[in-house]
C-alpha cells in the first residue's frame, strides 16, 4: 500500500535525520515504513505519521513520561509488543527538535545492541 501524504513526510523527515547512518536501509512492514540500521527496526513511520520506536528498557519508564509516548501495541487485538517499544504520536513529534529527540533515544539503543553483538 502506497504512503499517504501525512506518512511520506514524516518518512522524508526522518530519512533525512538518519541520512549519514552507512547501515541504513528501508522497507515496507506492516503498514508502515521501516527504517533499519544495523539490520534492526530503529523508527517505523505508521500511516498516521506515528513512530514505533525501541528505547533502552532502562530508559523506558522516564520516556513514557514524554507528551505523545507510550507503549506500542501490535494488531487489532493491542498484543503488547514487550519491554522498550513505544509509539510516539505524531503530535508530539511535528517539531524538528523532538523528533530528533526520538530518533536519538532509538540511535542509542540499536548501537548499544550493535555493541553487545545482540
Amino acid at each position: 500500500m502506497p504512503m499517504n501524504e501525512a506518512q511520506s513526510a514524516m518518512a522524508d523527515r526522518v530519512r533525512s535525520l538518519l541520512a549519514d547512518e552507512p547501515t541504513l536501509t528501508e522497507k515496507s512492514m506492516f503498514g508502515s515504513r521501516a527504517f533499519m540500521v544495523n539490520d534492526r527496526i530503529l523508527v517505523a513511520v505508521f500511516r498516521e505519521a506515528d513512530l514505533l520506536i525501541r528505547v533502552d528498557e532502562e530508559q523506558e519508564a522516564v520516556l513514557m513520561l514524554e507528551p505523545g509516548a507510550g507503549r506500542a501495541y501490535m494488531g487489532p487485538k493491542k498484543r503488547d509488543m514487550g519491554p522498550g517499544w513505544l509509539l510516539i504520536e505524531s503530535d508530539a513529534i511535528a517539531d524538528d527538535d523532538r523528533l530528533l529527540f526520538w530518533v536519538d533515544a532509538a540511535r542509542e539503543r540499536n548501537r548499544a545492541e550493535a555493541e553487545r553483538g545482540g
